[in-house]
């Protein structure tokens, strides 16, 4: 044995020193993985937590737009800028505390601005009468042109940053002013902070000169706090780094057991407006055990490659792939939605919260035996993903639109739930492959359902407003066009209704409003749309109707009316005056509307409780 090893002294030597660099290569090479691995996954909850900010940002946008839509049809806000001498402000900040009260919207201001651009009230001071046309350009453009499309944007003012939605108010066709909605950061704040993520929103510091009258008052180098509840443990940790070059930068910094997410606030001309910082607990970020199973792996490739160079590369590359198994799984079990692994064709691997979503299996196997794919469940509707959209399946559609926040419907338990959907690619290395996020947003839907509702329903007698039957106008107009279908329109309103206002309150207006509007509702069919067009006057769509059989009902609700025993009213009769039209040849929605509007003040003038047709 020791001619042999004499004879072959310098191959061993080198065979060993081969073994020995190779084991410091494996050392150092797996060391610089583990420290990717960390990274990677710092990378993954920074921007899992800037897609929670984006998409709460964009919900509430949604939602201011829907509230402000509302208030532009709302009474309360008509009478207030057409009164001469009131408590404006008193009776904005009613309307501010019953939605506030009555929805889940809180901490909103709303601001009326009349038709000269002049403040008429803000619900959250007493400031008024200051004219906003010189510093206002979006106000000068919207009121020199008005329409029914609002302005929403997040910006910068004198108190704050904040979200703001413009829209105009019109009163029988004439511009009364503009309404805004004012909403805060705070309860978005308040959200993430609910979610384990305590957050500062700072203004940038190019409004630090603008902001003369900043509600909170503090100023982080020369950012301004936007947040109207800050903790100084949060400020204090801003205070001594170079807070500028940090949030240009937009990466993340390890900071007191807490990783610092810059996360930017962009405005509608894409500039950045200011930031949102969040603090995530690095104890909630489970990346512990890569570099448990990184130490096992070396000592035992250590080991093994002392005693077998061939054996030791096979089990180096097999434990690699196995360590970058379990650090996907340890990343899908520490998020906090659904998230599952997929190919094109099945589900490779899913978290916990999958499981306990689609509680009826237990596994993927038995999930597989009903479903090949997540898409199976999603339920139709506008705007919801499918599992094909214009040809292109689902996943490939997501990726193709990173832009837009993807929803899809999924009714579990006889219950619907709406999730916000994003697929990214695994990794550069394994093809064909994603990671799905699915966010459970069922509460901000329905409340963003619910606003729309509103919306568009009248608040006193309970059917369609002004803004919904304009909506179903231009549906119906296109059918009838689209398919050859008559249509008529019949609009009527109260004979002497202020009288009666003047006479006997609007508490008896109101009370025969509701009644007459109880006993037109039983004369129409379900597929005729009944709205009020404004104060005392109302409007109904007649699908798949002609002129005669339109005249027939008018003539009956005329009659009908007139006899009619009115319980609310000390005389108990009413009259009302009726204008009828079909829909002609190279009709649209102004000409039609604007027919019918020369009928109804044709039968007014003609001595009123009449029909006239044109």
């Amino acid at each position: 044995m020791q001619h042999v090893i004499g004879r072959y002294k310098v191959w061993i030597a080198i065979v060993l020193l081969g073994v020995l660099l190779f084991a410091l290569w494996g050392a150092m090479f797996h060391k610089q993985q583990a420290t990717s691995l960390r990274d990677s996954v710092f990378q993954h909850y920074t921007q899992e937590t800037a897609n929670q900010v984006n998409l709460l940002i964009q919900q509430q946008k949604n939602a201011s737009v829907a509230l402000a839509l509302m208030l532009a049809e709302n009474p309360n806000i008509k009478n207030l800028m057409l009164s001469e001498c009131c408590d404006y402000q008193h009776d904005l900040k009613q309307v501010a505390d019953r939605i506030e009260r009555e929805s889940s919207i809180n901490s909103i201001w709303l601001h009326a601005v009349n038709r000269d651009g002049i403040s008429l009230a803000r619900s959250w001071t007493d400031k008024r009468g200051d004219s906003l046309i010189e510093v206002r350009s979006d106000l000068r453009g919207l009121l020199a042109g008005p329409h029914q499309t609002p302005s929403t944007s997040i910006s910068t003012g004198l108190f704050t940053m904040s979200f703001k939605t413009t829209v105009p108010v019109f009163e029988s066709g004439v511009l009364l002013g503009v309404v805004e909605v004012i909403s805060q950061f705070q309860p978005l704040v308040n959200q993430m902070t609910e979610k384990g993520y305590p957050s500062l929103v700072l203004a940038d510091r190019r409004y630090r000169d603008q902001l003369t009258l900043a509600r909170s008052g503090v100023f982080i180098d020369d950012y301004y706090l936007v947040n109207t509840q800050p903790a100084e443990r949060w400020i204090g940790l801003l205070k001594d780094i170079e807070l500028s070059q940090f949030l240009t930068e937009q990466t993340y910094l390890l900071k007191d057991n807490y990783m610092i997410n810059p996360v930017p606030i962009f405005n509608v001309e894409k500039e950045v407006e200011g930031y949102w910082v969040l603090f995530v607990p690095t104890d909630m970020i489970n990346f512990h055990q890569i570099d448990d199973l990184q130490s096992r792996f070396m000592l035992v490739s250590a080991v093994v490659l002392v005693m077998l160079v061939l054996l030791g590369l096979l089990l180096l590359s097999r434990q690699q792939v196995a360590l970058q198994g379990q650090y996907y799984k340890e990343i899908i079990d520490s998020a906090s939605d659904i998230l599952y692994v997929s190919d094109l064709d099945h589900i490779i691997y899913a978290n916990g919260h999958f499981f306990e979503f689609f509680d009826e299996f237990d596994s993927l196997t038995a999930f597989h035996k009903r479903y090949q794919c997540v898409c199976d469940l999603f339920e139709p509707g506008e705007g919801l993903l499918q599992r094909e959209i214009n040809g292109v399946y689902w996943i490939q559609y997501i990726l193709n639109h990173p832009e837009v926040v993807h929803k899809a419907k999924i009714v579990q338990h006889g219950q619907a739930h709406y999730f916000a959907i994003k697929v990214q690619p695994l990794n550069q290395t394994v093809f064909g492959r994603y990671t799905i996020a699915m966010q459970d947003i069922s509460e901000l839907e329905l409340a963003q359902t619910k606003l729309v509702q509103l919306s568009q329903t009248d608040e006193l007698t309970g059917i369609g407003n002004r803004l919904f039957f304009n909506k179903n106008l231009a549906h119906e107009l296109a059918r009838a066009k689209r398919h050859d279908l008559s249509l008529c329109i019949m609009m009527f309103d109260i004979d002497h209704f202020k009288s009666i206002n003047d006479q006997y309150g609007h508490d008896v207006g109101d009370k025969v409003l509701k009644e007459l509007t109880l006993l037109v509702m039983g004369q129409l069919r379900e597929s005729d749309l009944f709205c009020r067009f404004g104060g005392e006057e109302f409007i109904v769509l007649l699908p798949d109707t002609d002129m005669e059989n339109a005249k027939i009902l008018t003539e009956r609700l005329l009659s009908l009316i007139a006899q009619y025993y009115f319980d609310a009213l000390p005389s108990h009769r009413i009259t009302c005056s009726f204008g009828l039209t079909q829909i002609q040849q190279g009709d649209n929605y102004n000409t039609v509307l604007k027919r019918v509007d020369k009928a109804l003040y044709a039968s007014k003038n003609g001595g009123r409780n009449q029909i006239q047709i044109r």
